[in-house]
């Protein structure tokens, strides 16, 4: 009896040992997945099935001396692993959406608590702990230290190569990815971890000038125009987020040349996805920057009001030859100023062309060899595609031609038809064509050439220096100069004015280049004998008209006989344009004529 109550006694002590000691485990397999998510705006573990399903970041939970198995699902942001480095385990790096990776390992034989994170987003979230027996999970899961010795653990070098070509693709300015993943995707995404180096060559594919910009890492390149010529850059990618390339030559950007690089997560470290401000509307133009120093060898692009050819000679239909010289050219937007224009041989507005209905008419458009942007034209006389600009897309250096037969009478504008179309025609490619009725038009003592435009500078109104030229007020519609034929106040200058005498009569061939603005033309002190509505040569025309409203891409024609001597002021008859550069003067010489207007002029009438 008192052995077996020994016996008893012994059973018993063995059983409250176990049931105080650690439990140690003989090989069970817990298994547990967890997946990569977004929560508040940051990467997190989640639990899926079991115990943990939902929970973010969860405890997981394991006997001592467990074996355990982790899996981690790829929700397809951003690249992932997971690390319990205390144990020396690390999992592999899964970028793909529904990848999955997973490590097994054997948990330690003491009780504690075992840190988990990703080796790259523990500082954002996505951290969390093993607890390895009868332990409660810490308020702070991770050790600041831990994550520091994760951040720090030495990585692989990396070089990230891309390769890039400029081009054109459904009328716009675009990068085309080359080899790779990215072959043949326009404006692809480029993708690298933090720490990488990325090797990124730009060739030219278009023989226009272009670069590759990425503001938040610093990266300008040099500019490559020459048709297959290349540039390589390396640089380092330092952050995480989701930044914009793009090309930094005015307007490429605009008319399609941005992408993105996706850097880690694509996820910045305040918590949030870096957001580009397009340049394609709603983004705030910067800091205003300072003018350039002016550039010295600037000069005259007014094309002077009498510089058109003569009425043509009474004859049949002709094949006419048109040669046109795209030429960029820094010119005089003012006194002490300059401004870098593109122009139709050298002036603005381009040559007046003039053709007989009927005629066939061939077009030769050259681009000058120092050109830095592709050119065209649209002439609006044209019945065909683009009004020609399918066909002139010309390169720097190059030269295009086609033929077009001039069926309607009237007076037309042409311009520059390369996106972004609207800032090739507010820097001043944009002229007129006449095509004459059979028998021509009747005669007038004067002939005179004039067309408004809009300049879009960084620069306010006034400033002086070389001006830059600001795509952002030109889309928001912004103006700081309204000019006739190219510059501030040209047409009053006295080597562009308009001069006539009494007694004769007046043609003003009247076009708006725009891009954007209607003029509601005026000349101060006179009234329209005729005015050639919307440049109908072939209508009735109206008569008697104070002002007439042209919009832009669209032209006029008004004739008048001066009757009185003096100074006539040509304006848009929307004044507040007067203050910012728009105005010319009608110079007209002869006898006082008291029987038509008798005063005294006075001073500071504003005329």
């Amino acid at each position: 009896m008192k052995i077996l109550r020994i016996v008893l006694l012994a059973a018993f002590m063995l059983l409250f040992i176990s049931a105080c000691s650690p439990q140690v485990s003989t090989g069970v397999n817990t298994e547990y997945v967890l997946t990569t998510a977004m929560r508040d705006g940051k990467f997190v573990y989640l639990g899926v099935d079991g115990d943990i399903n939902g929970l973010v970041n969860p405890a997981l939970h394991a006997k001592i001396g467990e074996q355990i198995t982790v899996m981690l699902v790829n929700s397809g942001e951003g690249e992932h692993d997971i690390n319990f480095s205390s144990l020396n385990v690390h999992s592999d790096v899964i970028s793909k959406k529904g990848e999955t990776t997973s490590v097994t390992f054997t948990v330690p034989t003491e009780m504690g608590v075992v840190d988990y994170f990703d080796s790259t987003h523990a500082k954002v979230g996505m951290k969390g702990v093993l607890l390895v027996g009868d332990v409660i999970a810490p308020e702070s899961p991770v050790s600041e230290a831990a994550v520091a010795d994760a951040m720090t653990m030495p990585m692989e070098d990396v070089k990230v190569e891309y390769t890039l070509e400029t081009t054109m693709a459904d009328g716009k300015m675009v990068f085309l990815g080359k080899g790779g993943e990215i072959d043949g995707k326009t404006n692809p995404d480029l993708k690298a971890n933090v720490g990488d180096t990325i090797s990124l060559t730009l060739i030219s594919g278009d023989g226009v000038a272009h670069n590759f910009y990425l503001d938040e890492l610093n990266v300008k390149s040099a500019d490559v125009s020459e048709q297959g010529s290349s540039i390589t850059m390396e640089f380092a990618v330092d952050k995480e987020g989701t930044f914009a390339y793009y090309c930094n030559i005015p307007g490429h950007r605009q008319i399609g040349m941005e992408g993105k690089l996706i850097a880690g997560s694509g996820v910045n470290s305040a918590g949030g996805a870096n957001q580009q401000a397009s340049s394609n509307g709603g983004a705030q133009s910067p800091a205003v920057a300072p003018a350039g120093v002016v550039d010295a060898s600037a000069v005259d692009i007014t094309r002077d009001p009498t510089d058109l050819p003569a009425p043509l000679p009474q004859r049949g239909p002709e094949k006419v030859v048109l040669n046109l010289e795209t030429v960029e050219i820094s010119g005089k937007l003012a006194d002490g100023t300059s401004y870098k224009y593109w122009t139709f041989d050298g002036k603005i507005p381009g040559p007046f062309l003039r053709v007989r209905v009927g005629d066939t008419v061939e077009v030769h458009l050259k681009n000058l060899p120092d050109s830095l942007m592709a050119h065209s034209i649209d002439l609006h006389a044209v019945t065909g595609p683009g009004g020609g600009a399918v066909a002139t897309q010309t390169k720097p250096g190059g030269e295009t031609m086609f033929t077009f037969k001039a069926l309607n009478v009237g007076l037309y504008v042409y311009h520059c038809a390369t996106p972004m179309v609207a800032q090739h025609i507010s820097n001043g490619m944009y002229g007129m064509i006449l095509v004459e009725p059979v028998g021509g038009l009747p005669k007038v003592d004067h002939e005179f050439y004039m067309m408004q435009g809009e300049l879009y500078t960084t620069q306010p109104f006034g400033t002086t220096g070389d001006l830059a030229a600001d795509t952002t007020k030109l889309l928001d519609e912004q103006p700081e100069y309204f000019v006739f034929n190219g510059a501030s106040m040209a047409l009053a200058s006295e080597a562009h004015m308009l001069h006539a005498k009494t007694g004769e009569t007046v043609r003003i061939f009247f076009g708006v280049g725009g891009p954007n603005f209607t003029s509601s033309f005026h000349v101060i002190g006179e009234i329209f004998d005729r005015v050639f509505d919307q440049a109908s040569l072939t209508s009735k025309p109206l008569t008697d008209v104070q002002t007439t409203m042209v919009p832009p891409g669209g032209a006029t024609m008004v004739e008048f006989k001066v009757e009185v001597p003096g100074r006539y002021i040509l304006v848009d008859h929307a004044l507040s344009r007067l203050q910012r550069g728009l105005a010319g003067f009608l110079m007209v010489d002869g006898e006082a004529n008291p029987n038509v207007f008798d005063g005294t002029i006075t001073a500071g009438s504003g005329h």
